[in-house]
């Protein structure tokens, strides 16, 4: 598509961003302005160009023994934050000698994430938008770009049938849903565009595994953009890096061959799960822990109100102190933590209303229903309250529903909890912490881990909730092995990524380095670097993460 045809697509301001904003952070550069300071006015994202470009030229390129050839899969242009992890990534193994290509959409593709349910009015210009900015940040980067509609044959036809779990989770997250009812608006067009996607991304997924390639980076691995060729390239068994934001702030996590919306921890677990904690891992994890009362080193807050008391707790919901308490906590339905994770339940839906029905007509036993914050935060289209409301018409004393936006603390229920019941939600493996023990009905990273009760059908679960007695769990082995868990999950998986100035959740304005020598200066960067070259596990050294 030529660079006037897709203009036409695009704003004026977009113009203006692209061209004349990174020549005015230049010249603000040269009179001595700090590119955070840039960044932070008026010029915004455009002095990523500009600092782009300038880096691009501080290039000194080491001479590898072996030359790897790597992909980045960055596609679209749209998610500044993911194409700035990108640049700098593929700035690193560059300079370590190493060939380096990036794949981006250049409006082929009819549907993707960036094109929301509601916007199709828009869809043209984000399309254009995404194309636009992705190769201006590119071309700036210095950096080789491999258009999608140069590797796709539109006229060809793919039997995409294979790829329905991606067609499918595509669709959740495209209406932000839970479950898929054909009742939807323009459900069976919609689908059809992603089906087109997957046949079109497939494509590249064969056409990257004819090149033979050492390394695919790609942020998520999922969803009709990335799922067929991170599907297709893990089957034949290429190295695959893909990487996403994590709780803590200014972090990163990465993982080999396996989506990223999966924390993967489990081999170096099986090493850790029998090893103590030093004086000094057990300070710096529970210093964290103690931060997510609130949220405060975290990226998003989830935990609204201060938390409180058993008692004042009790008295809120007017809960019986003598009787016990079950608290089940609910996923965002449509979230990739969450979407297509069940075991027991066919969905996370009928789990709560089967739970609900349990307890309706047992008032010796009470039942929490704590809907997860992020319903408000990051929102939804299948808001759990409306979905209780609608299939329940009475709710007696005994269950107690607490609606997204409560000014509720988390940690508030988890005081007054006899058994947490969760679906995938990081409460499971938070409860065990306090030595409360958690039945886990879905398939989360922590199942497994040796301090959950690990549900494998229905029939499991409701003996359990029938049979419940206070002294059946191991308190301290909860509580050590959750933290030690806590430990590598928070501590070592998590890794310190402090590359660029970003200003709220995923706002990326510029970077925090000036040219290469400085990139490799950042703490972890190398590290991170090596594990990419050497096929590593992306965890920071227990010697690295003790000097934090």
């Amino acid at each position: 598509m030529s660079k006037k045809i897709t203009l036409a697509y695009s704003s004026w301001k977009d113009v203006i961003k692209l061209h004349i904003f990174p020549v005015l952070a230049t010249l603000g550069h040269k009179l001595g302005y700090s590119w955070k300071s840039l960044g932070r006015s008026f010029l915004g994202k455009s002095v990523l160009i500009a600092q782009a470009s300038h880096i691009s030229g501080s290039f000194n390129t080491k001479q590898s023994e072996k030359k790897l050839d790597i992909y980045f899969l960055s596609m679209l242009g749209n998610y500044t934050h993911n194409i700035m992890i990108d640049i700098a990534l593929a700035w690193g193994l560059i300079q370590r000698g190493h060939n380096v290509s990036m794949v981006l959409d250049d409006m082929c593709l009819p549907i993707t994430e960036a094109k929301r349910n509601g916007e199709e009015n828009r869809w043209d210009i984000i399309s254009a938008r995404g194309y636009l900015f992705g190769k201006r940040y590119f071309d700036a980067a210095g950096l080789k770009v491999i258009y999608l509609s140069d590797v796709v044959d539109k006229e060809a036809e793919v039997d995409v049938t294979e790829f329905q779990s991606i067609v499918d989770a595509s669709i959740l997250k495209h209406y932000r849903v839970g479950v898929i009812s054909e009742s939807l608006p323009n459900i069976e067009s919609k689908r059809d565009l992603i089906k087109t996607s997957v046949a079109y991304t497939s494509q590249l997924g064969s056409y990257l595994l004819s090149l033979n390639p050492d390394r695919i980076i790609l942020n998520h691995g999922i969803y009709s953009t990335w799922g067929p060729p991170f599907e297709i390239l893990n089957k034949h068994n290429i190295p695959i890096v893909t990487y996403s934001k994590t709780k803590r702030k200014k972090t990163e996590k990465f993982n080999w061959n396996s989506t990223a919306d999966w924390w993967d921890v489990s081999e170096e677990w099986e090493r850790v799960r029998g090893e103590e904690l030093t004086v000094a891992q057990h300070q710096k994890i529970d210093k964290y822990l103690a931060s997510r009362v609130k949220h405060e080193d975290d990226v998003l807050v989830y935990n609204f109100g201060e938390k409180e008391s058993k008692q004042q707790t009790f008295n809120r919901f007017g809960l019986d102190p003598l009787l016990p308490v079950f608290s089940l906590f609910t996923n965002v339905l449509w979230d990739a933590a969450s979407a297509q994770r069940e075991i027991v339940f066919d969905n996370p839906i009928n789990w709560v209303f089967e739970t609900i029905e349990y307890f309706l007509d047992k008032p010796h036993i009470q039942l929490i229903v704590k809907i997860h914050p992020a319903e408000v935060v990051i929102g939804t289209n299948q808001p759990f309250s409306e979905l209780i409301n609608e299939r329940f018409e009475y709710i007696p004393a005994n269950i107690v529903i607490i609606e997204p936006q409560e000014n509720v603390n988390s940690w508030s229920i988890y005081e007054i909890t006899s058994m947490g019941l969760v679906h995938t939600t990081t409460a499971g493996m938070e409860l065990p912490l306090l030595g409360i023990p958690c039945a886990v009905v879905s398939r989360t990273h922590y199942r497994g881990k040796g301090f959950t009760i690990d549900v494998n059908s229905k029939e499991e679960y409701f003996n359990l909730l029938s049979s419940y007695s206070p002294k059946q769990p191991d308190k301290n082995k909860l509580m050590a092995l959750s933290k030690r868990y806590a430990h590598l999950l928070f501590e070592r998986y998590q890794i310190p990524f402090e590359i660029f100035d970003e200003i709220t959740y995923t706002d990326v304005r510029s970077f925090n380095f000036d040219n290469i020598k400085e990139l490799f200066e950042i703490p972890h960067f190398e590290y991170i670097i090596d594990a990419i070259i050497h096929k590593k596990p992306f965890l920071t050294d227990i010697r690295i993460e003790d000097k934090r």
